[in-house]
């Protein structure tokens, strides 16, 4: 079953773009503080029922043949995942070759694949997991499916289901459940940086790079179903901060890194503030980078951060995105902007610099172009000063 996600993950989902006509949509993170985690599903999903206790819930998409079912089970003592999902699946008459156990969130789950008849009159397909909470005396079930005859069709979708699962607010920064799964980590990879003339030594994962590329192309795929929806920011901003999700632990220890090597000389330069300092440096660093946007309009234009870290080409989104990341591993808030009308990302820092700036949620931020070489923070161009173009993507 884990090698037929890593052939999912291999390929590019684009059939549910040629197969439903766009809607309007609505909707919400899903947050349970009782059993402190949240879903970030994508727009469409609606309440099709639930049970009086609140411990069960079915969300039907308004568009597409997929539901989504979380179910909530309570033990007096700790109950392994796998068997309360093996129960869980009985119950449906599910048929499914085997459940896997993995780690995450220092949790051991479980997952598999399934079809069943029980719950579709044309029968279905999909995946379910559970996970531990609470010690493991509760056991949260997540089942999400489509009608069998679109299920591999809307697989991407329904690992994006999935996939949307935290586990506290230290959850939204780690990657997903099935990524997590699909790519346990395999060895370390060193690689090294050449910024501000100084060459850093640090890591990645092996296999990092392939496992955030995954998690943007299942993503984009998910995203150009809105594109012509009026929810498209929604879409726009939740692809983003996907991103963000997964990629943030990936560049970890070359942010613990590039501190090291700075921090010194930027509190000896600005002792107050040695963080615009550092931004600075990030920022002349990216700038440099050479510029490259995907042929195929197809595929994500978004280049994976640790592949940035290795030297492949990259846009603004994605290299805005990597300094957001960075920043935020310093102590530094960043946001991500974003623009349809200028086509065009920046990213902003809670720096207390002169400058253009954006302000979010009593915070504001200093923007940066990274693109234009030798372009100082807090400028930008005056065909794209209009900060009504602007989107921000609110990042955990």
């Amino acid at each position: 079953m884990k090698n037929k996600l890593i052939t999912i993950i291999s390929a590019t989902f684009i059939f549910l773009l040629t197969i439903f006509l766009p809607v309007t949509l609505n909707a919400e993170e899903i947050s349970d503080n009782d059993f402190n985690f949240s879903l970030d599903l994508p727009e469409g999903f609606k309440i099709a029922g639930y049970t009086p206790d609140g411990m069960s819930y079915q969300f039907r998409h308004d568009r597409l043949p997929v539901d989504f079912v979380m179910k909530l089970y309570n033990y007096e003592n700790a109950v392994p995942a796998n068997k309360v999902l093996a129960a869980t699946l009985k119950k449906l008459s599910a048929t499914y070759e085997g459940i896997g156990t993995f780690t995450w969130t220092n949790r051991i789950c479980a997952i598999t694949t399934f079809s069943s008849k029980a719950t579709s009159a044309k029968g279905s397909k999909g995946w379910a997991t559970g996970i531990p909470l609470r010690d493991g005396e509760t056991v949260l079930i997540l089942i999400c499916y489509a009608d069998s005859e679109k299920a591999d069709e809307c697989e991407q979708f329904i690992i994006s289901s999935i996939n949307s699962l935290s586990i506290g607010e230290e959850g939204k920064k780690i990657p997903g459940i099935i990524t997590t799964y699909a790519y346990g980590g395999s060895k370390i990879k060193n690689i090294l940086l050449s910024i501000k003339g100084k060459n850093i030594q640090t890591s990645i994962d092996a296999e990092d790079a392939e496992a955030n590329q995954f998690v943007i192309e299942c993503e984009y795929a998910v995203l150009r179903l809105y594109a012509a929806d009026p929810k498209w920011k929604e879409a726009w901003t939740r692809y983003y901060r996907t991103i963000y999700r997964d990629s943030y632990s990936r560049v970890q220890k070359a942010a613990f890194d590039i501190k090291s090597q700075f921090i010194n000389y930027a509190k000896k330069k600005n002792p107050e503030n040695p963080e615009a300092v550092i931004n600075e440096i990030l920022l002349e660093w990216v700038q440099d980078f050479p510029y490259e946007r995907a042929k195929d309009q197809k595929k994500s234009d978004f280049t994976n951060l640790p592949d940035i870290l290795q030297g492949k080409g990259s846009d603004c989104d994605s290299r805005s995105m990597l300094i957001c990341c960075l920043m935020e591993q310093l102590g530094v808030k960043s946001e991500l902007f974003i623009s349809r009308e200028y086509s065009h990302a920046v990213y902003g820092v809670n720096i207390n610099l002169p400058g253009a700036k954006i302000a979010e949620d009593g915070k504001e931020f200093l923007l940066n172009e990274t693109t234009a070489k030798g372009i100082k923070p807090g400028l930008m161009a005056k065909d794209m000063s209009d900060t009504e173009k602007w989107i921000p993507v609110k990042l955990p």
